[in-house]
């Protein structure tokens, strides 16, 4: 499809929409009303949406105690200061205490962009996969996200969604199923299996279409669902395909990499090759120069995969 949508506006219509028939849903902000788009739900329902300043642990603690009081709370900051900066009041007054509450992470990693090493937080998913009982995704596009927002509000336990915000292409058709913990495969191959999420998504579809000119079959799979992960699909592409390599906007410790590396350690061990960032600090520039960089690119993605390919062989 060949839709263009900003992110924060589907995001904003759906909550406005799901409101009209749950009273339980409310947003909270850290002075980030602007960044996450939700300017609209606050004209719609301004009795539903708190304000709490940049005091984003004290923001948690507040969502805790309206989930506590049956409501459905929508947290937002950017993703380093909705993971790292409250931490604490996620495991105890949310985690802990089985209440459920969706936080937001925007523009985490690389999306941060020009606001540089302080909000390109590369460890949310990290942090995040710690949590018992915590739900981790991350969105491809404006349709993905429509169908995941209700099923995180019918979640029992907290939530945490990470997500482009700004405007992106449509990939899924309108008659698309989203299904939590169950992985999309969009490009079918039999000589590698590329696992990765969000906005690296595009580039790894493009590095697919690049190896089937070189006549390699390269699987690639929508972990949209990071915690709970697919290991079905994981092993089922490790076994057809025999090389995994996963492409993440994040750190390569502890992330979507990292979860799959446990399952196929665990049960079915193949060549891996984890593409993420490496160990480090992020630095202000636009999306395009920072994969460079980081080693997150199309190019560097045909690269890992041929190399495994000639390494199972």
């Amino acid at each position: 499809m060949e839709n263009n949508v900003e992110m924060r506006k589907v995001f904003c219509d759906t909550l406005i929409d799901l409101a009209k028939e749950d009273p339980r849903i409310v947003v909270l902000n850290s002075d980030s009303r602007q960044i996450s788009g939700t300017k609209p739900f606050e004209d719609a329902y301004p009795d539903r949406i708190f304000n709490t300043g940049i005091a984003e642990a004290n923001m948690v603690s507040v969502a805790a105690g309206l989930a506590a009081s049956g409501k459905k709370p929508f947290v937002h900051a950017f993703g380093p200061f909705m993971t790292r900066r409250c931490f604490d009041q996620t495991v105890i007054s949310l985690a802990y205490a089985g209440l459920s509450a969706v936080l937001v992470g925007l523009s985490p990693g690389i999306m941060a962009e020009i606001n540089g090493g302080t909000h390109q937080g590369y460890e949310d998913i990290a942090v995040m996969r710690t949590v018992p009982g915590m739900t981790v995704v991350e969105p491809l596009d404006g349709v993905q996200l429509k169908q995941m927002i209700p099923a995180l509000v019918a979640l029992d336990g907290p939530a945490y969604l990470r997500y482009y915000r700004g405007v992106t292409r449509d990939y899924y058709p309108e008659d698309y199923r989203f299904r939590l913990g169950k992985a999309d495969v969009l490009y079918e191959g039999n000589d590698v299996t590329l696992i990765s999420s969000g906005i690296m998504i595009n580039f790894t579809l493009k590095a697919a279409e690049a190896l089937a000119s070189k006549g390699i079959g390269a699987r690639v799979v929508n972990m949209h669902t990071i915690k709970p992960l697919d290991k079905e699909e994981v092993i089922r592409g490790a076994r057809e395909t025999g090389a995994v390599v996963t492409v993440e906007n994040h750190t390569v410790i502890g992330g979507l990499g990292g979860a799959v590396a446990e399952a196929l350690c665990e049960e079915y061990p193949v060549p891996l090759k984890r593409l993420g960032i490496l160990d480090r600090f992020g630095e202000v520039g636009n999306m395009a120069y920072l994969r460079g960089c980081m080693g997150i690119d199309t190019e560097n993605i045909v690269e890992a995969a041929m190399q495994l390919i000639k390494y199972k062989k």
